[in-house]
C-alpha cells in the first residue's frame, strides 16, 4: 500500500498534535509530583509531632500535672489531627490528579499509534478519535482535581494562623 504526498500532509499534523499534549502532560506530572513529596514530607512532620504530643500527654498524665497543661496538650492533640485530615485530602486529590494526567499520556499514546495503524486498517479511525477524546476528558479531569487541591491548600495554615491566635488571647487574657 503506497500513501500519496496529501494523506502523509494530513498524517503527520494530526500525529503531532498527541505527543504536544503528551508533553505538556509531562511537564504537569512534575509540578504536581513535587508538590506531592511536599505534602507527604509535611504529613510524616505532622505524624511526628503527634506522637509526640501523645507522649507529653501520657507523661502529664502519669505524673499527674495540672488540669491545664494536659487540656492544652489535648487541645493541640486535637487540632494536629484535624490539620492530618486536610493535608491527607490535598494528597488524595494530587493523587488523584497525578492518575489521571498518567492515563491522559498513556491514552494519547494510543492515540498516536492508532493514527498510524489506521493508515494500513482504515476502520482504526474510530479508535483515533475514542482515544484522542479520552485522552482529554482525563487531562481535564485531572486538571479538576488540581483545581480542588490548590482551592483548599491554604487551610491547613489558616486552621494553624486562627490556633495560634486564640492561643496568644488565652495566654494574655489570664
Amino acid at each position: 500500500m503506497v500513501l500519496n504526498r496529501e494523506i502523509w500532509s494530513a498524517i503527520i499534523p494530526s500525529a503531532v498534535v498527541p505527543v504536544v499534549i503528551i508533553s505538556a502532560c509531562g511537564l504537569l506530572c512534575l509540578t504536581f509530583y513535587n508538590r506531592l513529596a511536599f505534602i507527604v514530607t509535611r504529613l510524616r512532620a505532622l505524624q511526628r509531632e503527634r506522637l509526640a504530643e501523645y507522649k507529653e500527654l501520657f507523661r502529664l498524665e502519669e505524673t499527674h500535672q495540672s488540669e491545664l497543661a494536659r487540656q492544652e496538650t489535648s487541645h493541640f492533640l486535637r487540632f494536629l489531627e484535624h490539620q492530618t485530615v486536610d493535608v491527607l485530602k490535598r494528597a488524595q486529590y494530587l493523587r488523584n490528579c497525578l492518575l489521571c494526567l498518567i492515563l491522559s499520556i498513556f491514552s494519547l499514546i494510543i492515540t498516536s499509534l492508532t493514527i498510524g495503524l489506521s493508515l494500513i486498517y482504515p476502520p482504526l479511525e474510530f479508535f483515533v478519535l475514542l482515544f484522542f477524546v479520552l485522552g482529554l476528558l482525563l487531562l481535564l479531569n485531572g486538571l479538576y482535581f488540581a483545581l480542588r487541591e490548590i482551592l483548599i491548600s491554604l487551610k491547613p495554615i489558616q486552621m494553624e494562623s486562627e490556633f495560634v491566635q486564640r492561643l496568644i488571647k488565652y495566654e494574655f487574657s489570664e
